[in-house]
């Protein structure tokens, strides 16, 4: 079994962090080619680094405007 490595945040916990919906999530995340797949148990997710976070968390908030 994978584990999340250090710094590193899943999907779930990352669109609760930015207040997003899930498929908002992704959307951005697939827009900007940030995140990628890994294996955590037996289902993939899409993980974040703190930097890729920030970047999202930029973008969503200007789209807010």
């Amino acid at each position: 079994m994978d584990k999340m490595e250090v710094g590193q945040i899943d999907e779930y916990r990352a669109a609760v962090l930015l207040g997003l919906s899930l498929p908002d999530l992704r959307w951005f995340s697939r827009l900007l080619g940030l995140g990628h797949s890994r294996k955590i148990g037996d289902m993939m997710r899409i993980v974040f680094t703190y930097e890729e976070l920030k970047r999202l968390s930029s973008v969503a908030a200007a789209s807010a405007k």
